[in-house]
C-alpha cells in the first residue's frame, strides 16, 4: 500500500468539505462580507499587465494549467504501470481525473463570473480555481508516492519544499493575475483536501478486492503518509 490507515480521514474530509461548502453559500449568495475580504485582498495584490511580475506569474499559469497537470499525472500514471503497480496506477487515473470533474461540476453549479480585470487569458467560470485544484493533487501525488521512493533523506526534504513552494506560487500567480479571487483558491484548497481524503478512502476501501483481479502485490504493512 502507499498509505498508512488513519482513522480520521473521514472526520479530515468531511471538515473540509464543511468548510469549502460554507464559502460556497457565501459565494453564491453574494455575501458582502466575503466581497470585502476579496476586494481587501485584491487592492494589496495590484500589478502592471505589462510587467515582468505579470509575465512571470503567465509562465507559471501555463505550467500550472489542468492540461499540464494532467500530463504530468499521466506520465506517472505510465510509470507505475511499468512498475507493475496498475492499483497505484488506476487510483492516480480516479483521483485526479475524478477530482478535476468534481470540481468542474462546482464550477458549473455556482457559475461566478471571474473578475473583470483580468491580466491574460482566463475561460470559465471562477469558483473554484481548476489550476489551484489540480496543481493541490498533483503536489500530493508528488509528496505522498514519489518522494518517499526517494533513498537520500535531503533530496526528500527539498522536493517537498520545492512542491509546496510551487503550490504558493500558483495560488499568488491566479490571484495577482486576476483569474481568480481570493476566495475561489481557498475553495479549491478545501475541496482538493477533502477530495484526496475521500480518494485515500477509497482506495482502502477497494484495495484488497482490485489486488484480487490485478494481482499486482500482496497487500503489506502500511507505509507512506
Amino acid at each position: 500500500m502507499i498509505f498508512q490507515r488513519k482513522e480520521n480521514r473521514g472526520i479530515v474530509s468531511f471538515s473540509n468539505f464543511l468548510i469549502f461548502f460554507l464559502l460556497l453559500l457565501a459565494v453564491a449568495l453574494k455575501a458582502s462580507w466575503l466581497f470585502d475580504i476579496d476586494k481587501m485582498i485584491q487592492n494589496i495584490t495590484t500589478i502592471q499587465p505589462d510587467s515582468a511580475t505579470a509575465k512571470i506569474f503567465q509562465a507559471v499559469t501555463f505550467i500550472g494549467s489542468p492540461a499540464v497537470v494532467l500530463i504530468i499525472s499521466t506520465i506517472m500514471i505510465v510509470y507505475f504501470i511499468f512498475q507493475k503497480q496498475r492499483i497505484t496506477s488506476l487510483w492516480i487515473a480516479f483521483t485526479i481525473l475524478g477530482g478535476d470533474a468534481v470540481a468542474f461540476a462546482f464550477k458549473q453549479l455556482v457559475k461566478r463570473p471571474r473578475p473583470s480585470d483580468i491580466i491574460g487569458a482566463a475561460h470559465g467560470y471562477s469558483f473554484p480555481s481548476g489550476h489551484v485544484f489540480g496543481t493541490t493533487i498533483l503536489v500530493l501525488f508528488v509528496i505522498v508516492i514519489c518522494v518517499p521512493r526517494v533513498a537520500e533523506a535531503s533530496s526528500r526534504f527539498w522536493i517537498q519544499v520545492f512542491m509546496w513552494v510551487w503550490l504558493i506560487i500558483i495560488v499568488i500567480s491566479r490571484v495577482y493575475l486576476r483569474s481568480h479571487y481570493p476566495s475561489d483558491v481557498l475553495g479549491s484548497l478545501l475541496l482538493a483536501a477533502s477530495w484526496w481524503q475521500l480518494s485515500t478512502m477509497l482506495y482502502f476501501r477497494f484495495y484488497a478486492a482490485a489486488n484480487k483481479v490485478l494481482k499486482d502485490q500482496e497487500i503489506p504493512e502500511e507505509s507512506q503518509e
